[in-house]
């Protein structure tokens, strides 16, 4: 994931003033309490590494814990623990929207 947020960072750079937010997701396993603060703190480490290319100041970022599924109804619940991991990986994510100001 690295390697596609330095790819983005080179590109913000090179764009003007901007708005970012970046909303960090986590699965449906876990506590409400503790997936909230694990989406968080996956929001807080793409806006530390996108800090690296503009301002920090013109970054957002949110945690939203298991909302907004992607894997609504495709993860079978009698699925074997490593399965149903392996299944609900796309939830585990990152979202990053931007918006340009001004050139």
């Amino acid at each position: 994931g690295r390697k596609v947020l330095d790819d983005l960072g080179e590109k913000l750079k090179a764009e003007g003033t901007l708005t970012i937010n970046v909303v960090g997701y986590t699965d449906r396993l876990g506590t409400d309490d503790y997936n909230l603060k694990l989406s968080q703190k996956r929001a807080e480490a793409v806006k530390g590494h996108l800090s690296t290319f503009v301002d920090a100041a013109s970054i957002k970022a949110t945690g939203r814990g298991k909302e907004h599924p992607v894997t609504e109804g495709k993860c079978a619940k009698n699925q074997t623990a490593a399965k149903l991991v392996a299944c609900l990986q796309p939830d585990r994510r990152v979202e990053i929207n931007v918006t340009q100001l001004k050139r």
